[in-house]
């Protein structure tokens, strides 16, 4: 169970090195339940074999063979596994930043931007889905254990894929629905946030934002608190702190330099902020890693 529960720490992302996709993935047979929690990653996990229950936001519902869920970043959950069937999953834990990088993305996106709202978090797959799930899965992790050119672009487009079929694996009613009832919100939501995920290093503000896409404070802050579970300031101080924090760790540009290259105003609220995140100072961080044993 700590293997599978070590992902949740959004500061594993700072043994990134340049260039490497923020993903994870994990085949795990479960003989133990695991506790709520919730985690800064999107969340993709197929059940292929055994039995147990999951609680998802609350809602409990069967796991088996074929059984998918998605999280998004603010969602909570736990796993209760059958001691006489014990459950064999196949986790995927990524960035969200994964699904913002191309804008032929945005129809896919926009849809799993309301999973938990207008689309369920979960589903059992049919027999001829699950056969699909079942191959991306294991191409995912062929890929992630190899050393092959490319190994980041195929597992982008794998987990893409499989995004797709677990948006498709719903009824046509439930994706008419959330698409023709909220299709101006949710591209304004896609567009604001992706906005974000592609300037956060660059001088960015509520009002700025406010500015630019024609929306009011208030909606910015209710866009981020019902997406992201966060406020716009501390979204953009959080994806700031994982940049430097990899910064630090893989390379020797001075910290002053990478309080800038984060997209700090300034070192006095670099150090305020990474301390407030990791909870120790960018200097700690560093001498820290670079310990024997750390």
């Amino acid at each position: 169970m700590t293997a599978y529960l070590e992902y949740t720490d959004s500061l594993n992302y700072s043994s990134l090195e340049k260039g490497q996709l923020p993903f994870y993935c994990l085949s795990n047979l479960l003989k133990e339940d695991i506790p709520l929690h919730h985690h800064d990653f999107l969340e993709l996990s197929l059940v292929m074999n055994g039995r147990g229950t999951e609680t998802l936001n609350g809602i409990t519902h069967e796991l088996k063979p074929g059984s998918i869920s998605f999280l998004l970043p603010h969602h909570i959950h736990e796993i209760h596994t059958n001691p006489e069937a014990p459950l064999h999953l196949f986790c995927c834990m990524f960035d969200i930043s994964l699904i913002f990088e191309s804008t032929t993305d945005a129809q896919l996106g926009r849809i799993l931007l309301q999973v938990g709202n207008q689309l369920p978090s979960y589903n059992d797959l049919n027999e001829n889905d699950a056969r699909e799930m079942n191959l991306i899965c294991s191409a995912i992790a062929s890929e992630y254990s190899s050393s092959k050119i490319g190994k980041y672009s195929v597992i982008r487009s794998k987990v893409i894929e499989a995004l797709a079929l677990y948006a498709r694996s719903h009824s046509t009613a439930i994706l008419s629905h959330s698409h023709i009832q909220n299709a101006k919100i949710k591209k304004l939501d896609w567009d604001i946030i992706q906005f974000v995920h592609t300037n956060y290093l660059n001088e960015l503000t509520q009002d700025g934002l406010c500015k630019k896409f024609d929306a009011s404070p208030a909606y910015i802050s209710r866009l981020f608190q019902r997406t992201l579970n966060t406020h716009f300031l501390d979204y953009i101080h959080k994806l700031r702190v994982r940049r430097a924090s990899s910064l630090l760790l893989t390379t020797e540009m001075s910290i002053l330099d990478i309080s800038v290259d984060s997209g700090f105003e300034s070192f006095r609220t670099f150090s305020r902020v990474f301390k407030e995140h990791t909870g120790m100072s960018p200097r700690a961080f560093r001498k820290m890693s670079s310990e024997p044993g750390s």
